[in-house]
């Protein structure tokens, strides 16, 4: 029997699906949750499987994302997420023909721009995905740390459904204003305060803090749990490890860290999977060697569906008129477009019939996108090609909007 690739469309097909992705993603003791995952999705219409007969074997699904773009604009993203392959139907084509199938509709609803979280680094590049954003965790060791100066804020322990209500409103002020952030969904948020379990009870080994400024307004958040009674050489060696903080600025930050550094018996923190590349905070301790990366990766990728309105979208840093080619084997993204910026920071993309300053790939261009990587580099390394002499240096400063990396602590 053929393999057939198309839409979920009954609760029975959606359960088999959730049961099919726990398998993809190596929690079978998951499997039976879909009742719980399916307020995720308004319908089926943008949950893709992959069918032997009446069996799922493979998954894929996608949601809609706002992503905070270089000028602050929230544009609308095909969020990517749950692609599995069952190992039984392996290289069989199955994930680009779903990925086929949800970009192609993608495009039609005129979004600009898809995105995923990568879990292997090698797979999406060849569907025009570029690594955008970067990401770390830190490790603080806390034993003597001090800060320069007195941080602002107070910080209390709240019970999950302060949690619930308090911590999406601060994200969502947040990520306006936080260039690469993308908002994040009801159902995400209702799974990290434990609102969303198989019991309806929150996990009792997490614990939620609010840090407020001097005004009682929520500016930061975390949660994180304490691996306790854990001794070396009859010392206490405790590890705080934190699976979220926000906070609206770089002050309201450090408090958070400071708060959990404070706690008797912990001598190191480990921070959350998804942190800054490039941490602001450490800079504030007396000594900053105290926090070093353990783990550092790419993060956010992005995938480039309408050149034009996803260049339109953004601000760049000065006045000028560039044209590049943009190369795209699945057509979406292919042409020949001129960007024309204006002294303010915006911008005019449309597609031209002339010679283009600068070629490049799809996957190239959405790696520039947000301004984490930068056109000099990827001609450094002979990924883009320059036909006017000066173009990709051009290209690199237009493109270098913020002094920060684009950042997004959220997974989707």
């Amino acid at each position: 029997m053929a393999l057939e690739v198309r839409n979920v469309a009954t609760e029975d097909e959606f359960d088999a699906w959730c049961d099919a992705m726990d398998i993809g993603f190596y929690a079978p003791h998951q499997r039976g949750d879909g009742r719980r995952r399916r307020g995720r999705f308004q319908g089926f219409e943008r949950v893709w499987g992959g069918f032997d007969g009446r069996n799922v074997v493979a998954t894929f699904a996608s949601v809609p994302l706002e992503l905070t773009v270089p000028g602050g604009a929230q544009l609308t993203m095909d969020a990517i997420t749950g692609v599995t392959v069952s190992p039984t139907h392996r290289r069989r084509g199955l994930a680009s023909r779903m990925m086929a199938a949800d970009l192609g509709r993608a495009k039609e609803r005129g979004d600009a721009l898809a995105g995923l979280i990568a879990a292997e680094y090698p797979i999406y590049g060849r569907f025009g995905f570029g690594a955008a954003t970067e990401a770390a965790q830190w490790t603080f060791d806390v034993r003597g740390a001090r800060f320069r100066h007195d941080l602002p804020g107070t910080v209390e322990l709240v019970d999950p459904l302060v949690a619930r209500a308090e911590a999406p409103a601060l994200w969502d002020r947040i990520r306006r204003e936080q260039l690469g952030a993308v908002s994040r969904e009801g159902w995400r948020w209702d799974l990290d305060t434990g609102q969303n379990t198989r019991d309806g009870s929150a996990p009792r080994d997490v614990l939620h803090v609010l840090c407020r400024d001097e005004d009682g307004r929520v500016a930061g958040y975390a949660a994180y749990k304490l691996f306790g009674d854990r001794w070396t050489n009859q010392r206490p060696d405790v590890e705080a490890a934190v699976s979220t903080l926000i906070a609206k600025d770089v002050f309201h930050e450090a408090r958070l860290w400071q708060f959990l550094a404070e706690h008797d018996w912990v001598t190191r923190i480990v921070g959350p999977e998804f942190d800054r590349v490039d941490c602001l905070w450490r800079d504030l301790l007396v000594d900053r060697r105290m926090v070093v990366p353990s783990n550092a990766w790419d993060f956010v990728w992005l995938r480039v569906l309408d050149p034009a309105a996803a260049l339109s979208a953004r601000t760049y840093t000065y006045a000028d008129r560039i044209v590049l080619g943009v190369e795209d084997k699945d057509g979406y993204a292919q042409g020949t477009f001129a960007l024309e910026t204006a002294a303010d920071g915006t911008a005019v993309c449309e597609p031209v019939s002339e010679t283009a300053d600068v070629t490049l790939g799809a996957d190239r261009l959405a790696s520039i996108y947000l301004g984490g990587f930068t056109a000099g580099r990827l001609a450094a390394l002979g990924l883009v090609e320059e036909h006017t002499p000066g173009a990709v240096a051009r290209l690199s400063a237009l493109f270098a909007a913020t002094g920060l990396a684009p950042h997004n602590p959220m997974i989707f």
